[in-house]
């Protein structure tokens, strides 16, 4: 067992001490009284989580422990507000400082390098991972916003640019997605949404 399998444990240890009808009620997962289980839609695909385990309902893509790890930090930051109507740039989220280098490297950088290809599959991509047309980016080539949560979703806004513009890549989360987890954790999202859109 790795380092992220015993952290892994250990989160589901610690979620499996609340009502899980309250933790439903505050994260917007599903809660099934009779197997008393959440689940949950995390970037496409849906898992489940009891009080021992958490797993893909459907194991088409394979387990990533890391993509679990964040599913438990969302259900135990217990949200507790909307999501807004907003849009935050991650370096304007509290204590970004530290990641943001890493971010620009491992997200907004690849999205750049990928523009092209991820607006030629844009269909595919919506479909996949829950992405719908973003209102008001007209001016953007892909304008995409994908529900990472029930409560925490991302907006990537890419553009191809020209003979005198180079491509430009920006990846914005809901104004209030750090009420429900934590700068390092959105800064993982974006990575994870990141490398499924370049697949």
């Amino acid at each position: 067992m790795d380092n992220y399998d015993l952290v892994l444990n250990r989160l589901i240890e610690q979620l499996a001490k609340f009502n899980y009808a309250i933790v439903s009620g505050r994260t917007g997962a599903q809660f099934d009284i009779d197997n008393e289980v959440l689940k949950l839609r995390f970037l496409g695909q849906d898992y489940m989580v009891s009080k021992k385990e958490c797993r893909p309902l459907c194991d088409s893509g394979g387990i990533n422990t890391k993509d679990m790890i964040l599913i438990m930090d969302y259900l135990l930051s217990f949200g507790g507000l909307d999501a807004g109507d907003g849009w935050v740039d991650f370096r304007d989220l509290p204590g970004s400082m530290p990641y943001d280098g890493a971010f620009r490297a491992n997200v907004e950088s690849v999205l750049e390098q990928n523009v092209s290809e991820i607006i030629r599959r844009k269909d595919e991509l919506v479909s996949k991972f829950d992405g719908y047309d973003a209102i008001g980016f007209s001016s953007s080539d892909f304008a995409v916003v994908f529900q990472i949560f029930p409560r925490v979703d991302c907006l990537v806004l890419l553009c191809e640019g020209d003979d005198e513009i180079g491509p430009g890549a920006k990846l914005l989360f809901s104004s209030k997605a750090h009420h429900y987890l934590s700068t390092e954790s959105l800064a993982a999202i974006g990575e994870a949404l990141t490398r499924r859109l370049v697949g």
